[in-house]
């Protein structure tokens, strides 16, 4: 059956299958496109009118590009000429004929919706045009590595206005090596274009990385100023996600609690980190979601502690706790996910010891305070500063930490056991870019702490020395808040506290302190040690009246719940091998 679209033009409404004219629209976003010429002659016109498209059973749904293109253009302001942008490219490993996993360049695909290697994006800001450069077509590789796009596949795929190749048929591009730049003639008719809409150097934007050829054509057209200028425009746009990036954002959520919840339903037959990470990534593949926003982290006992350890092949052994923290990629957005398990074989889904469950209890009360507060106008450093107060107390009442409350948090010493930020911004990377200060064309200084994204939302994983050591926040977050410092509908943000029991980072750098090493009961702390770490991690997407929590993934007590019932399913499972083996 064909796909039924509903175009509308107020004040006429028309039904018609798609066939009978050229879609340049996206689903449920103001768009453009000629006028049919059947319509009566009071509504069809060489004019070009805003339209809206739904369209009813196997839909359209295309990566809202020229959308994220207008936004852009509104937010770099009254701008006349080009931005350009360039794919990653595919290339090959050192000193070898084998290619390394591609991975799209994410500000490239937020302009195109294009996950292939190879290809730019041009958008003329006056003429509102967003066009796509393709590779031509090598037709004697095809056989061994398959093709990109054709132009009118395209523009069936992509919500683009045109398509374009970057090169006459004749000029057939190669794999780019490490290093190397794609040659002059690949990019001959990109560059022809680019003059013929403009030859004064302000009116090109473009965004450079190692892989582009656009280095040297940046340097001809593009000040830097406006290079800066673009990646914040960029940026502060997809800060705030759109409902296609939010339905993304979900399906990779749902993915990855598949995978966590198969790996807690075969926790009690599981023997070492390597069989968690296989059961979690058996059900992403089969999920078509074989590509991770990050390494799964499988650490169990004293790795728990290691933030990004990625080893993940420890066996247990008599090992009590296990963090799990693993996201999946859908479509390039991410998922981060993190829950942390016990490790019981004798008694699946219990607490191994009081200690283990005392922390889980603490950072789970964390989270569910913070994830409270994450609602429109609230500035997420007074929430990570909430969450650091409420682990301080926590560990104080565990007796890990001891003394004032007040002093230790001045100190600093509470990051001895929480030495990460409560969370991230989440899109397009899993580290996603952050809302930060208009750059300030007259100065090339780089931005002071305060200034810039850091004072917003500290990074979720920053561990240095000096950081970690002598830097101390403050006792008061009160004064005004600066808008971009504020969370807003559509963000997309992590909320992850936790309690690590780091021998190397306790023994380096806070109990050979006396100004931290008063503060830390060591007879107790050695009861806590075998806990090794502790974090819950969920996606929360900020919504006009509150918040949703995107992430599904069982924890608390529904995950305890799942593990058991899975080692019970199997004991009967088993039960009844055995008794229909003994049967006659």
């Amino acid at each position: 059956m064909p796909i039924k679209t509903v175009y509308t033009w107020l004040p006429v409404t028309v039904a018609m299958y798609p066939e009978t004219v050229p879609i340049v629209g996206e689903h449920d976003f103001g768009k453009v496109a000629s006028i049919p010429e059947h319509l009566p002659h009071s509504t069809a016109s060489n004019t070009s009118l805003p339209l809206r498209l739904h369209t009813e059973g196997h839909g359209i749904d295309k990566y809202p590009a020229k959308v994220h293109a207008r936004r852009v253009a509104e937010e770099l302001g009254d701008v006349k000429g080009l931005i350009v942008l360039a794919a990653a490219q595919s290339i090959l490993w050192p000193d070898s004929d084998m290619p390394q996993p591609f991975r799209q360049d994410r500000y490239f695909y937020y302009l195109s919706g294009c996950n292939e290697p190879g290809c730019y994006v041009t958008y003329d800001l006056q003429r509102d045009v967003l066009t796509l450069w393709l590779p031509t077509i090598n037709k004697t590789r095809v056989v061994w590595q398959g093709r990109g796009s054709t132009v009118e596949e395209a523009l069936e795929k992509y919500d683009i206005d045109e398509a374009k190749y970057l090169t006459h048929e004749t000029m057939e591009p190669r794999i780019v090596r490490r290093g190397h730049q794609p040659s002059r003639h690949n990019r001959d008719l990109l560059i022809n274009y680019i003059c013929s809409i403009t030859g004064h150097s302000d009116e090109v934007a473009a965004l450079s990385s190692e892989h582009l050829y656009c280095d040297r054509l940046v340097s001809k057209f593009c000040p830097k100023h406006q290079r800066k200028n673009l990646r914040y425009a960029i940026d502060t746009c997809r800060v705030i996600k759109d409902e296609h990036e939010i339905n993304l954002t979900r399906k990779a959520n749902n993915t990855t609690a598949a995978g966590h919840e198969a790996v807690l339903q075969h926790l009690h037959q599981l023997t070492n980190e390597a069989e968690v990470e296989a059961e979690y990534m058996r059900i992403c593949i089969a999920h078509h979601a074989k590509e991770q926003a990050y390494s799964p982290i499988a650490g169990s006992g004293p790795n728990a502690g290691v933030l990004h350890y990625v080893a993940n092949n420890e066996r247990f052994g008599d090992r009590k706790m296990m963090v799990l923290d693993a996201g999946c990629e859908v479509s390039c957005y991410a998922s981060d996910v993190t829950r942390t398990l016990p490790l019981n074989r004798k008694k699946p889904g219990h607490w191994p010891s009081k200690e283990c469950e005392n922390v889980y209890r603490v950072v789970e009360g964390v989270q569910e305070a913070c994830i409270a507060l994450m609602k429109p106008g609230n500035s997420f450093r007074d929430i990570a500063w909430h969450a650091t107060n409420m682990t301080t107390r926590g560990l104080l009442d565990l007796g890990v930490l001891k003394g004032d409350c007040e002093e230790v948090l001045a100190q600093g010493t509470w990051r001895a056991f929480f030495p990460h930020g409560l969370g991230h911004h989440m899109g397009l990377e899993v580290h996603d870019v952050s809302p930060g200060p208009r750059p300030k064309e007259d100065s090339s200084k780089s931005m002071s702490v305060e200034d810039s994204h850091i004072a917003v939302l500290p990074p979720s994983w920053q561990l240095m020395s000096s950081w970690l050591a002598t830097e101390t926040l403050p006792t008061s977050t009160s004064g005004a808040r600066p808008d971009y410092a504020l969370l807003k509908p559509g963000m997309i943000i992590t909320v992850e506290p936790g309690i690590y029991f780091n021998s190397f980072l306790l023994e380096n750098f806070f109990l050979n302190d006396p100004k931290h090493a008063q503060f830390i009961d060591k007879e107790v702390l050695e009861r806590y040690m075998d806990v090794g770490g502790v974090r819950i991690e969920d996606d929360i997407l900020v919504t006009k009246d509150g918040y949703e929590n995107l992430t599904v993934a069982p924890k608390g007590e529904a995950m305890l719940q799942c593990i058991r019932r899975g080692a019970e399913e199997a004991a009967r499972r088993e039960r009844g091998e055995m008794y229909r083996e003994a049967m006659p």
